[in-house]
Protein backbone atom coordinates (compact mmCIF):
# COMPACT_ATOMS: atom_id res chain seq x y z
CA UNK A 1 0.00 0.00 0.00
CA UNK A 2 1.20 3.41 -1.13
CA UNK A 3 1.93 5.92 1.57
CA UNK A 4 -0.52 9.10 1.34
CA UNK A 5 2.37 11.05 0.10
CA UNK A 6 3.27 8.51 -2.79
CA UNK A 7 -0.52 8.17 -3.50
CA UNK A 8 -0.88 12.16 -3.95
CA UNK A 9 1.95 12.15 -6.03
CA UNK A 10 0.32 9.76 -8.26
CA UNK A 11 -3.16 10.97 -8.34
CA UNK A 12 -1.71 14.55 -9.86
CA UNK A 13 0.98 12.71 -12.06
CA UNK A 14 -2.34 10.79 -13.06
CA UNK A 15 -4.70 13.99 -13.43
CA UNK A 16 -1.95 16.46 -15.16
CA UNK A 17 -0.03 13.62 -16.73
CA UNK A 18 -2.40 10.93 -18.13
CA UNK A 19 -0.45 8.12 -15.87
CA UNK A 20 -3.75 6.36 -15.55
CA UNK A 21 -1.33 3.44 -12.51
CA UNK A 22 -3.40 5.66 -9.81
CA UNK A 23 -6.64 4.24 -11.46
CA UNK A 24 -5.95 0.94 -9.02
CA UNK A 25 -6.87 3.12 -5.86
CA UNK A 26 -9.76 4.82 -7.29
CA UNK A 27 -13.26 3.32 -6.28
CA UNK A 28 -15.19 3.39 -9.41
CA UNK A 29 -18.49 3.59 -7.87
CA UNK A 30 -20.77 2.20 -10.57
CA UNK A 31 -17.63 3.40 -13.24
CA UNK A 32 -14.52 1.52 -14.11
CA UNK A 33 -11.72 3.19 -11.99
CA UNK A 34 -9.71 4.19 -15.22
CA UNK A 35 -13.04 5.90 -16.24
CA UNK A 36 -14.09 7.52 -13.15
CA UNK A 37 -10.75 8.99 -13.78
CA UNK A 38 -10.26 9.98 -16.74
CA UNK A 39 -13.55 11.98 -15.67
CA UNK A 40 -11.81 13.79 -13.14
CA UNK A 41 -9.14 14.45 -15.25
CA UNK A 42 -11.14 16.17 -17.61
CA UNK A 43 -13.09 18.48 -15.13
CA UNK A 44 -9.59 19.44 -13.97
CA UNK A 45 -8.29 20.13 -16.92
CA UNK A 46 -10.73 22.11 -18.28
CA UNK A 47 -10.98 24.50 -15.27
CA UNK A 48 -7.31 25.25 -15.52
CA UNK A 49 -7.30 26.05 -19.21
CA UNK A 50 -11.00 28.01 -18.48
CA UNK A 51 -8.14 29.57 -15.69
CA UNK A 52 -5.93 30.53 -18.52
CA UNK A 53 -8.32 31.85 -20.43
CA UNK A 54 -9.62 34.25 -18.32
CA UNK A 55 -6.35 35.81 -17.70
CA UNK A 56 -5.40 35.66 -21.35
CA UNK A 57 -8.46 36.67 -23.25
CA UNK A 58 -6.86 38.90 -25.99
CA UNK A 59 -4.47 36.50 -26.94
CA UNK A 60 -7.25 33.86 -27.03
CA UNK A 61 -8.83 35.94 -29.00
CA UNK A 62 -6.02 37.17 -31.27
CA UNK A 63 -5.40 33.12 -31.70
CA UNK A 64 -8.68 32.14 -32.08
CA UNK A 65 -10.40 29.53 -29.78
CA UNK A 66 -8.66 26.19 -31.16
CA UNK A 67 -5.23 27.37 -30.98
CA UNK A 68 -5.47 28.42 -27.75
CA UNK A 69 -6.61 25.37 -26.38
CA UNK A 70 -3.20 23.44 -27.69
CA UNK A 71 -1.35 26.27 -26.13
CA UNK A 72 -3.31 25.59 -22.66
CA UNK A 73 -2.58 22.11 -23.17
CA UNK A 74 0.90 22.52 -23.88
CA UNK A 75 0.93 24.98 -21.25
CA UNK A 76 -0.26 22.11 -18.88
CA UNK A 77 2.12 19.95 -19.95
CA UNK A 78 4.75 22.00 -19.17
CA UNK A 79 4.12 24.40 -16.28
CA UNK A 80 1.22 22.74 -14.02
CA UNK A 81 0.20 23.93 -11.32
CA UNK A 82 2.12 23.82 -7.97
CA UNK A 83 -0.71 25.76 -5.60
CA UNK A 84 -4.39 25.50 -5.55
CA UNK A 85 -4.49 29.32 -6.11
CA UNK A 86 -4.78 29.97 -9.37
CA UNK A 87 -4.43 33.66 -9.24
CA UNK A 88 -0.93 32.19 -9.43
CA UNK A 89 -1.52 30.36 -12.66
CA UNK A 90 -0.07 31.31 -15.77
CA UNK A 91 3.12 33.13 -15.33
CA UNK A 92 5.13 31.32 -18.23
CA UNK A 93 2.56 32.12 -21.32
CA UNK A 94 4.82 34.60 -22.33
CA UNK A 95 7.73 32.20 -22.34
CA UNK A 96 5.83 29.58 -23.90
CA UNK A 97 4.37 31.85 -26.47
CA UNK A 98 8.27 33.05 -27.86
CA UNK A 99 9.07 29.49 -27.97
CA UNK A 100 6.07 27.51 -29.58
CA UNK A 101 7.21 27.30 -33.32
CA UNK A 102 3.57 27.49 -34.30
CA UNK A 103 3.52 31.21 -33.21
CA UNK A 104 6.56 31.98 -34.61
CA UNK A 105 5.39 34.17 -36.80
CA UNK A 106 3.49 36.26 -34.90
CA UNK A 107 6.30 38.06 -32.55
CA UNK A 108 3.80 40.42 -30.92
CA UNK A 109 2.50 37.78 -28.85
CA UNK A 110 4.82 36.91 -25.88
CA UNK A 111 4.54 40.67 -25.50
CA UNK A 112 1.19 40.72 -25.21
CA UNK A 113 0.85 37.61 -22.89
CA UNK A 114 3.41 39.86 -21.00
CA UNK A 115 0.69 42.89 -20.60
CA UNK A 116 -1.96 40.49 -19.49
CA UNK A 117 0.12 38.69 -17.01
CA UNK A 118 1.12 42.42 -15.72
CA UNK A 119 -2.59 43.26 -15.65
CA UNK A 120 -3.07 40.07 -13.14
CA UNK A 121 -0.70 40.95 -10.99
CA UNK A 122 -1.67 44.48 -10.26
CA UNK A 123 -5.79 43.57 -9.71
CA UNK A 124 -4.61 40.63 -7.20
CA UNK A 125 -1.93 43.30 -5.42
CA UNK A 126 -2.42 44.29 -1.86
CA UNK A 127 -3.80 47.74 -1.60
CA UNK A 128 -1.73 50.33 -0.62
CA UNK A 129 -2.59 53.99 0.04
CA UNK A 130 -0.24 55.85 -2.55
CA UNK A 131 2.30 58.26 -1.11
CA UNK A 132 1.50 61.99 -1.30
CA UNK A 133 3.47 65.18 -1.96
CA UNK A 134 3.28 65.58 2.13
CA UNK A 135 6.05 62.79 2.38
CA UNK A 136 8.82 64.70 0.13
CA UNK A 137 8.01 68.44 1.82
CA UNK A 138 9.30 66.55 5.20
CA UNK A 139 12.42 65.47 3.15
CA UNK A 140 15.43 68.29 3.97
CA UNK A 141 16.12 69.84 0.30
CA UNK A 142 19.97 68.79 1.23
CA UNK A 143 18.66 65.02 1.02
CA UNK A 144 16.22 65.08 -1.81
CA UNK A 145 18.68 64.00 -4.35
CA UNK A 146 19.33 60.81 -2.46
CA UNK A 147 15.87 59.94 -2.15
CA UNK A 148 14.23 56.57 -3.26
CA UNK A 149 10.99 55.89 -4.40
CA UNK A 150 8.72 52.78 -4.41
CA UNK A 151 6.32 52.11 -6.92
CA UNK A 152 2.64 50.62 -6.17
CA UNK A 153 2.55 47.24 -5.43
CA UNK A 154 1.60 45.19 -8.57
CA UNK A 155 3.36 47.72 -10.72
CA UNK A 156 4.61 46.63 -13.72
CA UNK A 157 7.35 48.35 -16.37
CA UNK A 158 6.66 47.20 -20.08
CA UNK A 159 9.02 48.16 -22.81
CA UNK A 160 8.18 46.67 -26.08
CA UNK A 161 9.04 46.74 -29.54
CA UNK A 162 5.50 46.50 -30.43
CA UNK A 163 2.29 48.63 -29.96
CA UNK A 164 0.68 46.35 -27.47
CA UNK A 165 -1.24 48.55 -26.18
CA UNK A 166 -3.18 49.49 -29.19
CA UNK A 167 -3.76 45.52 -29.60
CA UNK A 168 -4.93 45.73 -26.19
CA UNK A 169 -7.19 48.21 -27.15
CA UNK A 170 -8.66 46.94 -30.26
CA UNK A 171 -9.37 43.38 -28.92
CA UNK A 172 -11.79 44.68 -26.09
CA UNK A 173 -14.98 42.94 -26.45
CA UNK A 174 -16.90 46.45 -26.41
CA UNK A 175 -14.90 48.17 -28.75
CA UNK A 176 -15.98 50.20 -32.03
CA UNK A 177 -13.48 52.16 -33.01
CA UNK A 178 -11.10 51.91 -35.68
CA UNK A 179 -9.31 48.70 -34.93
CA UNK A 180 -6.29 48.84 -37.26
CA UNK A 181 -2.85 48.01 -35.63
CA UNK A 182 0.32 49.43 -37.73
CA UNK A 183 3.03 46.91 -35.90
CA UNK A 184 5.74 49.15 -37.03
CA UNK A 185 4.56 51.61 -34.49
CA UNK A 186 6.24 50.20 -31.20
CA UNK A 187 9.02 51.06 -29.19
CA UNK A 188 7.21 52.06 -26.53
CA UNK A 189 7.08 51.69 -22.84
CA UNK A 190 3.75 50.86 -20.40
CA UNK A 191 3.05 51.18 -16.98
CA UNK A 192 0.78 48.72 -15.44
CA UNK A 193 -0.44 49.38 -12.15
CA UNK A 194 -3.61 49.36 -9.94
CA UNK A 195 -5.20 53.21 -9.11
CA UNK A 196 -7.69 52.52 -6.51
CA UNK A 197 -9.91 49.43 -8.51
CA UNK A 198 -9.03 49.96 -11.88
CA UNK A 199 -6.25 48.18 -13.02
CA UNK A 200 -4.76 50.69 -15.88
CA UNK A 201 -2.64 50.62 -19.21
CA UNK A 202 -0.18 53.92 -19.23
CA UNK A 203 2.01 54.52 -22.54
CA UNK A 204 5.14 56.31 -21.36
CA UNK A 205 7.14 59.31 -22.82
CA UNK A 206 10.79 58.30 -22.66
CA UNK A 207 11.30 60.61 -20.04
CA UNK A 208 8.93 58.92 -18.15
CA UNK A 209 10.10 55.77 -18.92
CA UNK A 210 13.69 56.41 -17.80
CA UNK A 211 12.68 58.20 -14.53
CA UNK A 212 10.53 55.49 -13.90
CA UNK A 213 12.55 52.07 -14.54
CA UNK A 214 15.26 53.60 -12.42
CA UNK A 215 12.94 54.01 -9.39
CA UNK A 216 11.59 50.76 -9.45
CA UNK A 217 15.66 49.03 -9.51
CA UNK A 218 16.43 51.14 -6.85
CA UNK A 219 18.38 54.12 -7.60
CA UNK A 220 17.69 57.14 -6.23
CA UNK A 221 15.78 60.56 -7.45
CA UNK A 222 18.83 62.40 -8.41
CA UNK A 223 19.94 59.45 -10.89
CA UNK A 224 16.20 58.86 -12.03
CA UNK A 225 15.76 62.61 -12.93
CA UNK A 226 19.13 62.88 -14.60
CA UNK A 227 17.98 59.73 -16.39
CA UNK A 228 15.03 61.33 -17.71
CA UNK A 229 16.54 64.48 -18.85
CA UNK A 230 18.72 62.54 -20.98
CA UNK A 231 16.50 60.70 -22.40
CA UNK A 232 14.41 63.59 -23.07
CA UNK A 233 16.56 66.92 -23.51
CA UNK A 234 13.61 69.69 -23.73
CA UNK A 235 11.52 67.68 -20.73
CA UNK A 236 10.90 69.18 -17.72
CA UNK A 237 11.49 66.08 -15.24
CA UNK A 238 10.35 67.39 -11.66
CA UNK A 239 7.13 68.15 -13.51
CA UNK A 240 6.47 64.48 -14.34
CA UNK A 241 7.70 63.65 -11.23
CA UNK A 242 4.85 65.68 -9.43
CA UNK A 243 2.38 64.36 -11.88
CA UNK A 244 3.35 61.00 -10.72
CA UNK A 245 3.05 61.78 -7.20
CA UNK A 246 -0.26 63.32 -8.10
CA UNK A 247 -1.91 60.29 -9.49
CA UNK A 248 -0.45 57.89 -7.11
CA UNK A 249 2.43 56.07 -8.43
CA UNK A 250 4.20 55.48 -5.51
CA UNK A 251 3.97 53.62 -2.04
CA UNK A 252 6.35 54.41 -0.18
CA UNK A 253 9.75 57.23 0.32
CA UNK A 254 13.31 56.80 1.86
CA UNK A 255 16.14 58.28 1.88
CA UNK A 256 19.66 56.63 1.20
CA UNK A 257 22.12 57.14 3.62
CA UNK A 258 24.96 59.60 2.27
CA UNK A 259 27.82 57.12 1.47
CA UNK A 260 25.36 54.87 -0.64
CA UNK A 261 23.98 57.68 -2.75
CA UNK A 262 27.39 59.16 -3.56
CA UNK A 263 28.45 55.70 -4.64
CA UNK A 264 28.18 55.38 -8.77
CA UNK A 265 26.00 52.53 -9.26
CA UNK A 266 25.67 52.79 -13.02
CA UNK A 267 26.54 54.92 -16.05
CA UNK A 268 23.97 56.75 -17.19
CA UNK A 269 23.90 58.29 -20.89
Amino acid sequence: MPSLSELQTGMVAAILGGDDSAAAHVRGAGLPPARRLAVYRNAVRVRLKDALADVYPVLRRLVGDDCFDGIANEYLRRHPPREGWLQSFGEHMAALCADLPVLSGLSYLPDVARLEWARQLAWHSPAVAPLGLEAFAAVPPTEQAAVCLDLLPGSTLLPSAYPVARIFEVNQPDYTGDDTVDLSHGSQTLLVIRRDTTVCVERLTPAEAALLTLLAEGETLGQALHAAVSAENSCAAGELLARHVATGTFAALRVMPAAEAAAPTRNLP
